[in-house]
């Protein structure tokens, strides 16, 4: 009889259907077709659920590799919680499950993610259920040498209960000689390549805002046949991305320079690249007071000039409506897609556009 494996993953809200893709491709790559993912399940936002037609032993190791999520949760338990006595029932349910792995185990600790309002703080949740916890399975708690972490989630009326796999967020996988202040997450700058939908197996793409070099460097192993550039305005950005791409061995392979990215038609020859991936600054790195219309609009220009007919400009912007304006205005591309997308408490906007042709 085959043996079904059921993981949760978490990644940013907006990109479950990402790493739900990613999981399944994964899957059929290694020939285990059958399995399934469900972007948000129980309504829950920045996670997925994953099924395989396999022991988790096969499975782990598959999804330890994915690009696209931050840790890997085996659920164990969930219910709902009731209106009055929220607490008591979380110390109940945990006082009832089982928990193998608690058996073998000399230390655990608790760790909780809460959504809703509620009248009761994370921390009561993680002190309810790890004094259960330790009634059951006579177990210490210890909150950094921890063998086991039990994963007490609630959201809203539902709890959530499982054991993080994962001890360091997977997200993590870039060594770095330059930490810039406003980069990206390694699992976004996935989502915006993904959602580029670059078909073709070799092509040139551009990040103008490339900063410590995060999309540069995903798309160096993402897309390994495209030639890679990047610029930024700062100098320190631009050597602190090569001392980065240094650490992997890809200063060859990723073509920094100093330039501007209202200025691209400078450096750049007109139709250079078949897409423009890039996370333009939210108004820190450009002084506030910044009137976005006008930004986006002289960028929209730039990137016009150097991207090929038809080509893909994939992009965050914090002012989605200045953006909309800017691109009715400009004319030069057609808007694909749009969605919002959590990621350090902001809710930018993610535009996915194909570059018109030039009239005339």
């Amino acid at each position: 009889m085959s043996s079904k494996t059921t993981l949760l993953f978490t990644t940013n809200p907006g990109l479950e259907d990402v790493a739900a893709r990613e999981f399944v491709e994964r899957l059929e790559a290694r020939g285990l077709g059958g399995g399934e993912a469900t972007p948000k399940p129980y309504g829950l936002s920045g996670y997925v659920q994953g099924e395989a037609p396999c022991p988790r032993p096969e499975v782990e190791p598959l999804a330890r590799h994915m690009r696209s999520i931050y840790h890997i949760l085996r659920p164990v338990h969930e219910f709902r919680l009731p209106e009055k006595d929220a607490l008591a029932a979380i110390r109940a349910e945990l006082g009832r499950v089982e928990i193998p792995e608690l058996r073998a185990a000399q230390s655990f600790r608790v760790s909780t993610e809460r959504v809703g309002q509620h009248p009761f703080t994370s921390m009561d949740v993680m002190r309810e259920a790890g004094a259960a916890l330790v009634e059951r399975y006579a177990c210490a708690v210890d909150l950094t040498g921890y063998d086991v972490n039990v994963r007490v989630d609630v959201y809203h009326d539902i709890c959530l209960v499982s054991l993080q796999l994962t001890r360091e967020p997977l997200d993590r996988r870039f060594p770095r000689a330059y930490h810039h202040r406003a980069a990206l997450k390694s699992v976004v700058a996935y989502g915006l390549l993904r959602l580029a939908h670059l078909d073709r197996p070799e092509g040139a793409l551009l990040d103008p805002f490339c900063g410590s070099g995060t999309i540069l460097l995903e798309a160096a192993f993402v897309l390994p046949r495209y030639e890679l550039h990047g610029c930024d305005v700062d100098p320190r950005a631009v050597e602190g991305a090569q001392q980065n791409a240094a650490l992997l061995g890809l200063e060859e392979h990723l073509h920094l320079r100093r330039a501007d990215a209202l200025h691209l038609a400078d450096v750049y020859a007109p139709a250079s690249f078949d897409a423009i991936v890039t996370n333009p600054p939210y108004g820190v790195r450009v002084g506030r007071g910044i009137d976005f219309y006008r930004f986006y609009s002289r960028f929209l220009d730039q990137a016009h000039r150097v991207l090929r007919p038809a080509g893909r400009l994939v992009m965050l912007a914090r002012k989605r409506g200045a953006l909309n304006r800017a691109v009715r205005a400009h004319r030069g591309f057609a808007v694909r897609h749009v969605r919002i997308v959590e990621t350090g408490g902001i809710y930018p906007a993610l535009f996915v556009m194909e570059r018109r042709p030039s009239s005339g």
